[in-house]
């Protein structure tokens, strides 16, 4: 245990050990990752290789039918088939044979008799002659060189009543020399069948008995030739019939995957020299680091236990010692020489700033409603002061006293932590409760609702809420009654906001989010004075303490929500509150 316990000893185990486990780990996932792509490659390669061979199966045979009809509407050659005469109908087959350059040409007439034909022994031009019929036909039929493609049109007499003449049939072989030029499109070995015997194919003769299971299969099979294996894609060469010809795709999964063998001996090889290498350097660099390190460990705990930043690490320099860790006792000292020196710098600015703050704050609002509360105090005191006087002088102090204590909880409020007592909240209930708060003692008309009917319950602190909302509201009251009357020159809501409603409150729920935004028609807010609204203490109003909008933004950032403020001058202001909308305890 104490050979595990040294600094050194584990830091060269655990070098070695995470060096062992991400070399087999790289080992495994490149190994298995390989194999993988290696075989989707080959499985993606053998179907584009299908599809290609589908598209020249099409054109091939479209081509031909085409070729096929114009030769059947020939005058020419219809005035030949309707004599029935074959001397007549022979040199006509051996011409358009070579003109639609195809391997087998037949022309038969009425009752399927054979009139002329080019480019086969008797027993296939037998084969090639269809019965009479009025459809266009392909088929595909087993020959000794392969599988022979015929493609029939009828020929016919155009009239009131269409008549039939004969049939004209073109012959096309799927046989060794096909299978090769589409071996070179598709990069893979081809093969032909048709009536369940392979016919033709790239492969030697010996391998097509292996590949006569794989006709019927849609899907890809794997079959073994000769010790090697294969990957075949069987595709019918007419989609109308699947038991006629059958073209076999076919790709080496042992020649595909050869290479993996290659890559897995070669990894191997280097996951062994990089594994020695690993614990040799490892050794090293563990001996080389933990001494210097240990002195500055014991340095920082007497530092965190005392609190003395005046501790200092000393090293001494041997050539083999890790440079780092001197620089790092060396940036250990100046770190704690510059936090020492932070902190005293930071305390007595902050003792300053805060004095300058509760200065302000004393200057220009306690010491206002004081001289009040004394002139008032004098009027009282005066033998020659009537009652309506001492009245107004016990209202002015009483005013006097409310503002100096909400001066207090604002300071307050701003400087201690925020405490939440969270519940099921209404908070279109809490908006309107808002709203006569902010207007007690005065008209509310000027305030319009939009509150959304389907806001669920939000789980929150509704006290909390409706503090920051009132602190809203409250700014953007004095805003609207800050505007100047175009009527009268005097300051307060003009007719015209007064019809579109001084301040709206509009509530909205969706998407996992509740949104209250508060819009006033009010002076607005320039862009100097943006960037400080929420400063505390920083005010426009020369009643106002700085703390309504500071207080607010704390108390719904503490609710997990944002408010944002956007405003021009002279055209309002609107503030936005964003709020979290989870599930209430006990609800699904």
């Amino acid at each position: 245990m104490r050979a595990i316990s040294s600094l050194t000893n584990r830091v060269f185990l655990a070098c070695t050990l995470l060096a062992t486990l991400s070399l087999g780990l790289a080992f495994y996932f490149v190994d298995e990752r390989a194999s993988s792509e290696a075989e989707a490659d080959l499985r993606l390669g053998l179907l584009e290789a299908g599809t290609l061979v589908d598209r020249y199966g099409v054109t091939r045979t479209d081509h031909f039918m085409r070729l096929a009809r114009v030769v059947a509407d020939l005058p020419k050659l219809k005035a030949a088939v309707e004599t029935g005469d074959p001397p007549t109908v022979q040199p006509l087959a051996e011409e358009y044979r070579n003109e639609v350059a195809a391997d087998l040409l037949v022309l038969t007439g009425r009752g399927g008799m054979v009139l002329g034909a080019d480019g086969g022994d008797a027993a296939t031009i037998a084969a090639a002659a269809p019965p009479e019929s009025d459809e266009e036909v392909t088929i595909f039929a087993p020959h000794e060189r392969g599988v022979l493609q015929l493609v029939s049109v009828p020929i016919m007499l155009d009239g009131d009543v269409p008549e039939i003449l004969g049939r004209l049939t073109v012959g096309l072989f799927l046989d060794d020399r096909l299978a090769a030029e589409l071996k070179s499109l598709t990069g893979g070995e081809v093969a032909f069948g048709a009536q369940g015997h392979i016919l033709a194919s790239t492969l030697p003769p010996e391998a097509r008995a292996a590949l006569t299971p794989a006709m019927g299969t849609p899907d890809i099979e794997s079959t073994t030739i000769g010790g090697e294996e294969f990957l075949v894609l069987a595709r019918p060469m007419e989609p109308t019939d699947p038991h006629g010809g059958v073209a076999l795709i076919l790709r080496s999964r042992t020649d595909r995957l050869q290479f993996l063998s290659t890559i897995r001996t070669r990894l191997a090889g280097v996951m062994v020299v990089t594994l020695l290498l690993a614990t040799i350097l490892s050794y090293g660099v563990a001996r080389t680091m933990t001494r210097p390190l240990a002195a500055i460990t014991t340095a920082m705990r007497e530092v965190a236990a005392t609190g003395d930043l005046t501790r200092k690490v000393s090293l001494k320099s041997r050539a083999w010692d890790d440079e780092d860790a001197r620089l790092l006792a060396s940036t250990f000292n100046t770190l704690t020489e510059s936090v020492g020196r932070f902190q005293r710098e930071a305390a007595q600015k902050e003792r300053l700033s805060s004095l300058g703050r509760l200065s302000t704050v004393i200057a220009h609002e306690i010491r206002n409603p004081l001289m009040i509360i004394r002139a008032s105090l004098t009027t009282l005191r005066s033998d020659r002061a009537t009652a309506a006087e001492r009245r107004e002088a016990v209202s002015d102090i009483d005013d006097e006293t409310i503002r100096l204590n909400r001066i207090v909880t604002e300071v307050l409020d701003f400087a201690r932590p925020i405490r939440f007592d969270l519940a099921e909240t209404d908070v279109n209930h809490v908006c309107r409760t808002s709203a006569d708060a902010a207007w007690t003692g005065a008209s509310s008309d000027g305030v319009s609702l939009d509150l959304d009917p389907r806001m669920p319950l939000v789980v929150t602190d509704a006290e909390r809420l409706r503090t920051a909302l009132v602190n809203i509201l409250t700014n953007a009251r004095h805003a609207v009654l800050a505007v100047p009357r175009a009527d009268t020159g005097t300051h307060g809501p003009s007719v015209a906001a007064g019809d579109a409603q001084d301040v709206l409150i509009r509530t909205r729920a969706g998407s996992g989010r509740v949104t209250i935004a508060i819009r006033d028609c009010g002076v607005g807010i320039g862009p100097e004075e943006m960037t400080h609204i929420f400063d505390p203490y920083f005010t426009t109003r020369r009643a106002g303490t700085g703390l309504g909008l500071p207080i607010a933004k704390n108390i719904i950032e503490g609710l997990g929500g944002t408010l944002t403020v956007s405003s021009r001058r002279g055209e309002g202001t609107e503030v936005r509150i964003d709020l979290p909308l989870p599930h209430p305890a006990g609800r699904t």
